[in-house]
């Protein structure tokens, strides 16, 4: 997980609900750093954290450049994400940014699925290997009547109501009923998460129409991705990282982010892109989901959608196209890829 010191206090339901091992990477400018007093704060703040939830090493960013004018411009989003990856010392992680609240069963369901996966993989095999697979954690967000202006405000959505963001399948399954849920970004970003087919995995249509039996047992197989709507599509994901303690090979198993890539935009689905270039399958996660917490508007958002006053948008947006040329090439020979679902 990566944040500034703004967004810390969303981590609080986070380290109630998710019980393994966190890595979060706090951005600190350098504006803070060298006022005694804002450094204080930021301290005390992080310090508040890290007591509530031992299972988590923090890593603070200082940020080299001062903010631009206009905002956050160069939060250096990448930069921080790989720095978490460095401090993983488990064979998969979750990557997740701070405003995305895990179902409480998620830590088990995802593990028992790695687990799983990594069974069949091996089902013929003396030496463990570790597939190269992603798995995809459905995204869904808690809609408000009046979005909240202050940190105060939106902390007391959870502190009045213990219930306000589902905490299981069914709490989930009634809360998008009673449309006090939808899919993360729907209403305003359909391409981001459409892929996942959410309405479908809300009716427990989590696993492959085909199963295998063998030796007595019963193999289900979750759903596979078979194409993307969209080069936009930026879900959650699960994926491996460290090899095994048996592999020749000591680098990680999946790529890091690309560090090109800063502030608000394009930052996270170049990494699902660079994935699906490289021919990693993509399936679906049964049963657990993350689920958005509302906060008030980032400045690095402002700055993303103030088209007018900054280039942030546009140098993104090209930066991308570049970065799907270069994909393109790079894996030219890879006929595996999960492709678009138009082609």
């Amino acid at each position: 997980i990566q944040c500034s010191l703004d967004r810390i206090w969303l981590l609080s339901e986070t380290c109630l609900r998710w019980p393994d091992p966190i890595v979060l990477v706090v951005y600190l400018p350098s504006q803070t750093v060298r006022n005694s007093s804002e450094l204080s704060t930021a301290l005390d703040s992080i310090s508040n954290v890290m007591a509530e939830c031992p299972q988590m090493t923090v890593l603070p960013h200082v940020h080299g450049h001062d903010e631009k004018e206009g905002g956050f411009s160069t939060y250096p989003v990448n930069v921080m994400r790989n720095k978490g990856l460095d401090a993983v010392k488990t064979s998969h992680v979750l990557i997740m940014d701070v405003d995305l609240i895990p179902s409480a069963d998620l830590s088990h369901v995802a593990k028992d699925n790695v687990m799983d996966q990594v069974t069949m993989a091996n089902r013929s095999n003396n030496d463990i290997e570790i597939p190269l697979n992603a798995i995809v954690v459905p995204a869904f967000e808690r809609k408000v009547d009046s979005p909240c202006s202050d940190v105060e405000s939106c902390r007391r959505y959870l502190q009045n109501d213990s219930k306000f963001l589902p905490l299981l399948f069914q709490d989930l399954k009634e809360c998008t009923e009673d449309k006090d849920c939808i899919v993360f970004q729907a209403d305003m970003n359909w391409e981001g998460h459409h892929t996942t087919q959410s309405e479908k995995w809300l009716k427990k249509h989590w696993y492959e129409s085909s199963s295998k039996e063998k030796e007595g047992e019963k193999t289900r197989t979750i759903r596979q991705i078979k194409c993307f709507d969209s080069l936009r599509y930026e879900p959650y994901i699960i994926i491996p990282w460290c090899p095994s303690s048996k592999s020749s090979n000591p680098q990680p198993l999946t790529p890091y982010y690309d560090e090109r890539f800063y502030g608000y935009g394009k930052n996270k689905i170049q990494h699902i892109s660079h994935l699906r270039f490289r021919g990693v399958p993509f399936s679906v996660l049964p049963q657990s989901f993350v689920v958005h917490h509302p906060h008030p508007e980032s400045s690095i958002k402002q700055v993303w959608n103030n088209h007018k006053n900054n280039s942030l948008h546009r140098d993104m947006d090209l930066l991308y196209r570049e970065y799907i040329n270069d994909l393109t090439e790079k894996y030219s020979d890879v006929d595996d890829a999960v492709p678009q679902c138009d082609d």
